[in-house]
């Protein structure tokens, strides 16, 4: 079972760190975008950050993996969750940008960068809301499995 958890843990924590490299290129190329090709450029500079920042975290908690006392299942939800939290944070200002308009989540930006086509935007507001979630998801479930596995030592130890 072990082994097992182990070998499941090597290849989340390669394809963790293999697509948070990936996913800071993305945020990279997304800032390549000119203002002219699209209608909001403020949801290109928001992909930008939210790709590379978010693509930092994944790199991060590819480190982390080998330390997260979880169950196999737990550990795939895991980079499951993480995955899909992180990169539709960045989506949702690649389709804000294109679509030319935003979120009522996101009233700050709104008011200095209003969008041409509004604020209330399904498809941007579905994509904040699902990273919200399942971000919060993977961030639980880390703190969680450090946790576990800090007591974990303190067994092995006694």
């Amino acid at each position: 079972m072990s082994i097992d958890t182990n070998s499941l843990k090597e290849t989340l924590r390669r394809w963790t760190l293999v697509l948070g490299v990936f996913q800071i290129t993305v945020g990279c190329m997304v800032g390549f975008i000119p203002r002219s090709a699209v209608p909001w450029f403020r949801g290109i500079v928001m992909a930008h950050i939210e790709f590379t920042a978010n693509g930092v975290l994944m790199v991060v908690f590819g480190f982390l993996v080998r330390d997260l006392s979880l169950s196999p299942l737990t550990l795939k939800v895991w980079f499951a969750t993480l995955q899909i939290g992180t990169w539709t944070n960045g989506a949702a200002g690649v389709a804000a940008a294109f679509i030319g308009a935003s979120s009522k989540l996101m009233p700050t930006i709104n008011e200095k960068f209003p969008p041409p086509h509004g604020t209330d935007n399904p498809i941007v507001s579905g994509s904040l809301q699902l990273c919200g979630v399942t971000i919060m998801v993977a961030l639980l479930l880390t703190l969680y499995g450090l946790l576990r596995s800090k007591v974990s030592a303190k067994d092995a130890s006694a």
